[in-house]
């Protein structure tokens, strides 16, 4: 046994110590970037997404009250989140009839669109990280610097997913889309 590797095998060289090492490391710094991607993936869905389902959630509750089982309630969370997008992908549907047939009208699905999806998440989101600082460095242009651009960006963002100008619809909302076509053509 190396005094220099205490935990190198007594049959191992020093060149394949250092290459099992190496390989440990890489595996290691792999399975980190893994879960990092992962979290970085479930921030995105919940900033993107989570609004929608909050929404969903607290109709159910206003519904069928707080004292009805969790199923129920999760099951009716997702249902209202399901009409919810509906309802935004019906204001797509609109925007894109009124644009083809050259109508500024469809100015305004636009703008309730881009301000429930986009503005109102970026909010949450600049309001998040503003709350990452203490409350006495809130006004010092660092943190009033940061919580904009990350305003900026996840309204980007969140824009380019959505795309309300482009005809791209999840198969699952293309029956509310085309109603809304249909609607405005």
């Amino acid at each position: 046994m190396n005094r220099n590797n205490p935990d190198a095998d007594p049959a191992e060289s020093e060149d394949e110590y250092i290459a099992r090492k190496r390989e440990e490391s890489d595996s290691a710094t792999g399975l980190m970037f893994v879960v990092v991607e992962g979290f970085i993936f479930v921030l995105k869905i919940a900033a993107i997404f989570g609004m929608f389902f909050y929404a969903g959630f607290l109709l159910s509750q206003k519904f069928w009250g707080e004292e009805t089982d969790k199923f129920k309630i999760c099951g009716l969370s997702l249902l209202f989140t399901y009409l919810i997008f509906c309802i935004i992908y019906f204001f797509k549907g609109t925007i894109i009839g009124l644009q083809a047939k050259n109508r500024q009208l469809w100015i305004l699905p636009w703008v309730i669109c881009v301000l429930i999806c986009c503005i109102i998440p970026a909010l949450i989101v600049k309001s998040f990280v503003a709350g990452m600082f203490n409350l006495t460095e809130r006004q010092s242009i660092l943190c009033i610097g940061l919580s904009w651009g990350a305003f900026i960006l996840f309204s980007l963002y969140v824009y380019g997913i959505y795309q309300f100008k482009t005809p791209t619809v999840p198969k699952i909302l293309y029956w509310s889309y085309a109603l809304g076509l249909k609607v405005s053509l």
